[in-house]
């Protein structure tokens, strides 16, 4: 069982709090109504296996080409250990693994789909756009591999920012702003995890032919767009407090977030340690998703 928890990175529980945001800016009438939480856990625990699945299609590819093997056993980190890849460590076997995947994705679309059919709202939309965004994420290192071909980064904003979007609109049947943005944001710091990670394997990456904005870029150029989007969430948010779409509150309770954020970009891109920078990217995260889940309550 240990092999298959680290196969789909069953600890990584971090677009899981995603959902808080959710919680946080339900209207009060759906809080109380006692259909409400089953139906957010029957489509939180759907996409936390879909998530289990496309990690662990990820690590059959990364098998597969070798990287894994590379960036894992022949690079190894204190940060990265070989452990998580049991398939490299051959305590799982191809079949296993992708008998795991599959499995993973059917039962959890299965559990999105009811959650969602028995949700207030299933407009037919919003039921296409949920299953094709599982169907886009699964093939972001299978199938079509959109984490080889350059759609990386699209990708994982997009399907974080679906975990945020989707089950709220299935409850209220739409979506604020405040949701938006927040959506937005926590989208964008996970984001910015697989960003620093890619600096760490430009080389590696490169030499297989992964297409990502690293090794299209090269590393100079990649370190000076790390460089602007290390501030770009803190003047995007400075922005729409000045247009009024956001509240003050947002801003104050983000600072140590941002602040955070500069750091990153020091430790990895500046003093060459991006494996430290991808850990501070995931601690980050957490903290702006319940930051920004107080902000919520407090207002």
């Amino acid at each position: 069982m240990r092999a298959y928890a680290h196969l789909s990175n069953i600890y990584f529980l971090d677009y899981n709090l995603g959902h808080l945001l959710v919680v946080t800016l339900l209207p009060a009438a759906v809080v109380t109504d006692a259909t409400t939480w089953p139906l957010l856990v029957l489509m939180a625990v759907g996409y936390f296996l879909i998530h289990c699945a496309v990690i662990a299609f990820d690590d059959v590819t990364g098998y597969r080409d070798g990287t894994d093997a590379r960036n894992y056993r022949d690079n190894p980190s204190a940060l990265r250990r070989l452990r998580w890849k049991p398939l490299v460590t051959g305590e799982l076997d191809l079949p296993q693994a992708l008998r795991f995947a599959w499995g993973c994705v059917l039962v959890g679309l299965a559990l999105l789909l009811t959650g969602m059919l028995a949700a207030p709202h299933h407009p037919l939309w919003l039921v296409v756009v949920a299953v094709a965004g599982v169907a886009v994420s699964l093939q972001y290192s299978y199938g079509l591999k959109f984490s080889h071909i350059g759609f990386q980064e699209l990708v994982l904003f997009l399907w974080t920012a679906e975990l945020v979007v989707v089950p709220f609109w299935s409850l209220t049947g739409g979506v604020t702003l405040t949701l938006v943005v927040e959506g937005a944001l926590f989208a964008f710091w996970l984001m910015m995890v697989s960003f620093y990670s890619n600096l760490r394997d430009l080389h590696t990456d490169k030499s297989v032919g992964r297409i990502n904005l690293a090794t299209l870029a090269g590393e100079r150029a990649y370190i000076g767009i790390l460089g602007v989007l290390a501030v770009a969430d803190l003047i995007a948010v400075a922005a729409l407090v000045v247009a009024g779409v956001v509240p003050l509150l947002l801003a104050v309770v983000l600072a140590p977030v941002f602040a955070a954020r500069i750091v990153q970009f020091r430790v990895a891109a500046l003093r060459r340690n991006p494996l430290l920078g991808r850990l501070i990217g995931r601690r980050l995260a957490w903290a702006g998703a319940a930051l920004m889940a107080a902000a919520n309550v407090i207002n």
